[in-house]
C-alpha cells in the first residue's frame, strides 16, 4: 500500500496535511502517500466532491518547496481547449470559489489569484504552462495554469499549481 502514517520526516516543511475546511466542503477525503521518487517526502492528496457534481483533487507536496496542485474536473465551462484567455478566467473563478473552503496559512493561493488576475489584465497573449512569478527575490512564489484537457465526456480537466520555494 502507498499509505503513510509516519509523522516524522526530515523535511524543512512539515508533513502535508488537509487544507480543506470540512464545514465548507463536507464531501472531502485526505490521504497521505509515499512519494515514489523521494521516499522522505510524503504527498498529501485531498479529494473534494462539489454539490454540482464537479470534483477537485489537491496534491500537497514538497520538502524544500511547498506545492499545491489543484486538479479540477468540471462541466461548468465549455470552450476550446486552446483558448488560454477563456481558461485562465475559468480557472480564476474555480479557485476563487474554492478558496473560501481552504486553509491558506501562507496566503499562497490568495496572492496567486491576484497574480493570475494581473497576468490576465496585463498580457494580450496568454500561454498555458507559464510560470507566473509573484514572490520575492530569494524565495519564489509561482502560479501556473497547465494546458486544459477534455477527455471523453463533458468534463474538462483544469490544473492550477501554486508553489513557493526553495524554503
Amino acid at each position: 500500500t502507498n499509505a503513510v502514517n509516519n509523522d516524522s520526516y526530515e523535511c524543512v516543511r512539515a508533513t502535508p496535511k488537509s487544507i480543506i475546511k470540512r464545514r465548507v466542503f463536507s464531501k472531502t477525503n485526505f490521504t497521505l502517500q509515499k512519494n515514489k521518487d523521494f521516499p522522505f517526502e510524503p504527498i498529501g492528496f485531498e479529494t473534494v466532491e462539489f454539490e454540482n457534481g464537479d470534483k477537485l483533487i489537491i496534491e500537497n507536496s514538497g520538502c524544500e518547496n511547498y506545492t499545491l496542485i489543484f486538479r479540477f474536473q468540471t462541466s461548468r465551462f465549455s470552450g476550446k481547449s486552446e483558448d488560454a484567455r477563456f481558461w485562465y478566467r475559468a480557472a480564476v473563478q474555480l479557485i476563487e470559489q474554492t478558496r473560501k473552503g481552504l486553509v491558506d496559512e501562507t496566503n499562497l493561493v490568495a496572492d496567486g489569484i491576484k497574480a493570475l488576475n494581473l497576468y490576465i489584465k496585463n498580457n494580450k497573449t496568454l500561454k498555458f504552462d507559464e510560470e507566473i512569478d509573484f514572490g520575492g527575490t530569494e524565495i519564489r512564489d509561482v502560479v501556473t495554469l497547465s494546458k486544459v484537457k477534455k477527455p471523453k465526456g463533458n468534463r474538462y480537466k483544469i490544473e492550477l499549481s501554486f508553489g513557493i520555494g526553495p524554503l
